[in-house]
């Protein structure tokens, strides 16, 4: 129970238990739990017993609810039995380690649709370099998505994988005027100036330039 309630705490779950009652509850004894409902996508809330203390709740994944320790009666139903530790642990995907499992909240994105405008507003070709194969071309922001960035064609340039990269970790600069500023040595045969769309209206907003050039 201690390592369940420790993962709910670790995974930031909504219900865990009070660690220093935890502390106060008998080893040899065994709590059952009376009621379970499906919380929330691959989550669990069970309801547990602890008699002449009251209930509790705790948050678990349904992969972890699935691994809990099973008792039965015995042969002349005169006590509960739990499962031997060996055979518990033979179902955690690490036998001596706990593990922490989380469901990763992302930003809903129209990825397929910014991908499409903003290659096809530049010809399918990378910004910096004049890379002309789609297949290794990516649509990037601007200004990240994790910054407030949004999935607008003004805030989006078309970049080989490898000039993705280094405009994401600051090895290329672009200012507001479209200029091309370089980092590092090793980066070879880059536009003095990035090539910007046909369609002005796609031109890539200078505001967001300027905020993505001042970033750290």
């Amino acid at each position: 129970m201690i390592e369940y309630n420790n993962a709910a705490i670790r995974e930031k779950r909504n219900r865990a238990l009070k660690e220093h009652f935890l502390e106060k509850l008998q080893d040899d004894w065994i709590y059952p739990i009376v009621y379970q409902i499906y919380h929330e996508k691959n989550e669990i809330r069970v309801q547990i017993s602890f008699f002449e203390d009251g209930m509790g709740f705790l948050d678990m994944t349904r992969e972890r609810y699935d691994m809990l320790p099973i008792a039965k009666w015995n042969e002349k139903m005169q006590k509960l039995e739990i499962e031997d530790e060996e055979e518990i642990r033979k179902r955690f995907p690490y036998k001596n380690r706990e593990w922490t499992e989380k469901v990763e909240k992302k930003p809903y994105r129209k990825q397929g649709k910014f991908r499409k405008e903003v290659l096809s507003a530049y010809g399918a070709t990378c910004a910096v370099c004049g890379l002309h194969e789609p297949s290794i071309l990516r649509a990037a922001h601007i200004v990240p998505v994790a910054k407030g960035g949004v999935d607008d064609i003004t805030n989006g340039i078309c970049l080989c994988t490898n000039h993705e990269l280094a405009f994401d970790k600051g090895l290329i600069k672009i200012r507001p005027d479209g200029k091309v500023e370089v980092k590092s040595s090793e980066l070879k045969g880059i536009y003095d100036k990035i090539l910007f769309p046909k369609d002005k209206q796609n031109w890539p907003d200078k505001d967001y330039l300027r905020e993505k050039y001042n970033m750290k």
